[in-house]
């Protein structure tokens, strides 16, 4: 052993030199080690905790003009207006190569008529006067292309409160109005639209201009499942005269039986089903959160639980709480406009439909069912995509889904989402381009997911470039080790064993000189690699904006990287490590055996000679 020690010190520049590469190897085998390493655990953490969301939206086919009369410029008003020759569905969406999480939902709303609960638009305003049946004479005769006053003599609804009420009133978009007599009474079901204008408005001495009431057309709204509209039985016209038997006429019925409308509508709390929070954007923006209870789970999503998500002003307003049972009687479905507008947060809504049925009678629930409140929902002042009182159902709770369809449009941002495999962007558009669905615009939200992605391949790829280049040097250095330090050692290993040394002993000393040749150069190579790998700042490889605020972690988590996640890893170190002792060991205890197998005598021999 002392001999062997001895001959290593015989060339010292020789034993630094490989000892200072045995360090360079490890430190490269090492920080590539880490930073694999380091690239797995961020891919895990990604992928659990952010998701990807996609939204779809159908272009028009053509875009029309619609000509609109207005009354106060006594001239025609030009809209844009989509038109589409077919409706794509989400069935159409569903092809093999597609890795769906949540499958593509068009979500609608119902409305469910539920007068026993108090409303939000009870605690803020009434505003039951927006739509009316009324009775109403003019206060002279008149031609009604602009501002007049008429009294509504009677109002049909129960609220009585606009009887005998004085107000502006104009066929507003009617380019050939009818005149109004004074001595005669007339039916019409008016809305707040345009503002006053006119010389009877200007004479009026009245300096701020205000709102003038219109009629509304009374025609039914209904569409079929895929999108077909339905003829209403009666050609409708805006304003009726009331005669004798009026009200036994289809017309004076459908009068009538809409003669509650707006006192129904405003008695209806919106209903939205879904099969994830997720797929709806102000819960995934995290802008709504649940603040009390729980989220529906899968199952029950799945499964269709009667189960709901209650916005907490509404549950505070009726003194429910997580477990108590909210009643739903649906009696109408829209796929064609936004909840958010037709139940404004403030109080405003706006909607073109008639809560009116195919024989003119007001519309009649057909689904009724109790849901269990699970949890609460608040959701920040500056939300959109919410309306108010919103309750939220897993879809497949409803069994009809599109009964009653009073209004129908496109897939759209607002309406259409899904949920994808994170970091599948890029192969679910190929998809779609191999499918010809160039009708369709696909909006991705993965809040940076594709750019932390990026950052973790880099990583990936510089610490398997690092890898693959230290295992490639290490083995290139232990061959030359055991070259050194086994190989040119075959005179002294002769002479040892022809005094009579085992080759047992003669393999122990060597190998034992070349691991401790290789510790020396290993664990202040380790040691080293483990600081280096420290010092690779993770967040300049395209992680500076990490966040979890859109993953599945909850609201606006403003959550850092772990910093266990980028500092090295005791063990894969000593693996890296490890594995230079092991391959130098290896490959010099091959050569070493190779030797021991000869004679004696030839070993001297070549050795001589080769001396």
């Amino acid at each position: 052993m002392k001999n062997y020690i001895k001959q290593i010190l015989r060339t010292p520049m020789q034993s630094v030199l490989i000892t200072i590469l045995i360090m360079i190897v490890t430190v490269m085998l090492v920080t590539g080690g880490n930073l694999w390493a380091t690239s797995y655990k961020l891919s895990k953490s990604y992928e659990n905790d952010f998701i990807t969301i996609g939204t779809v939206t159908q272009k028009p086919d053509t875009v029309a003009d619609v000509e609109i009369w207005d009354a106060e410029r006594q001239d025609y008003r030009i809209y844009k207006t989509s038109k589409y020759n077919s409706y794509t569905t989400v069935e159409d969406l569903d092809f093999p190569e597609a890795a769906y999480i949540l499958k593509p939902e068009k979500r609608g709303y119902w409305g469910s008529y539920v007068p026993e609960y108090v409303h939000a638009t009870d605690t803020w305003q009434n505003m039951r006067d927006y739509v009316l049946a009324v009775e109403f004479s003019p206060k002279e005769d008149v031609v009604p292309d602009h501002s007049v006053k008429i009294e509504i003599t009677k109002v049909l609804g129960t609220d009585k409160t606009m009887e005998g009420t004085v107000v502006w009133f104009c066929d507003h978009t009617n380019r050939y109005p009818k005149e109004l007599k004074a001595d005669k009474t007339y039916v019409a079901l008016i809305t707040e639209t345009a503002y006053t204008h006119g010389k009877e408005w200007e004479d009026s001495g009245n300096t701020h201009s205000t709102a003038e009431y219109a009629p509304w057309l009374t025609a039914t709204t209904l569409y079929t499942p895929d999108g077909q509209r339905i003829e209403d039985s009666l050609d409708v016209q805006g304003i009726y005269e009331l005669t004798e038997g009026f009200y036994n006429t289809l017309e004076g019925q459908r009068f009538l039986a809409i003669a509650d409308m707006a006192v129904v509508y405003y008695d209806t709390q919106p209903v939205v089903g879904t099969n994830s929070t997720n797929l709806l954007m102000p819960f995934y923006e995290g802008s709504a959160w649940v603040y009390e209870g729980r989220y529906p789970t899968e199952e029950e999503y799945v499964q269709g639980s009667a189960v709901c998500l209650a916005p907490g002003s509404f549950a505070e307003n009726n003194g429910l709480s997580v477990g108590d049972q909210i009643i739903t009687r649906l009696y109408y479905a829209n796929t064609g406009e936004d909840v958010a507008v037709n139940f404004g947060l403030d109080g405003n809504d706006g909607y073109s439909f008639q809560l009116l049925g195919s024989d003119g009678k007001l519309l009649e629930p057909f689904e009724e069912k109790e849901y269990t409140i699970v949890g609460l929902y608040d959701y920040s002042p500056s939300v959109s995509g919410i309306a108010r009182d919103e309750l939220i159902v897993p879809l497949n709770s409803v069994e009809h889904q599109y009964e009653n369809l009073v209004s129908f449009g496109a897939m759209s941002d607002e309406n259409t989402s899904f949920q994808i495999e994170n970091g599948t962007i890029a192969e679910y558009l190929e998809s779609i381009e191999k499918h010809g669905m160039d009708n369709l615009i696909f909006t991705f939200y993965d809040r940076g997911y594709s750019a932390l992605v990026e950052g973790i391949r880099n990583l990936r790829n510089m610490s398997a470039a690092l890898l693959i280049m230290g295992l490639i040097a290490a083995v290139i250095l232990t061959l030359q080790i055991a070259h050194i330090y086994v190989t040119k050692q075959k005179r002294r290993l002769s002479i040892e064993r022809l005094m009579g040394m085992p080759g047992k002993q003669c393999r122990n000393i060597t190998l034992t000189g070349v691991l401790i040749l290789l510790l020396i150069g290993t664990v202040p190579g380790v040691a080293a690699g483990m600081a280096v790998s420290n010092h690779v700042d993770v967040e300049d490889m395209g992680q500076e904006d990490f966040s979890r605020k859109y993953s599945n972690l909850g609201l606006a988590a403003e959550i850092e990287v772990d910093s266990s996640d980028k500092r090295s890893d005791t063990a894969v170190s000593c693996i890296m490590g490890g594995l230079v002792i092991v391959l130098g060991m290896g490959i010099s205890g091959v050569k070493l055996q190779k030797i021991l197998r000869e004679e004696p005598l030839y070993l001297l021999e070549d050795g001589m000679l080769g001396k």
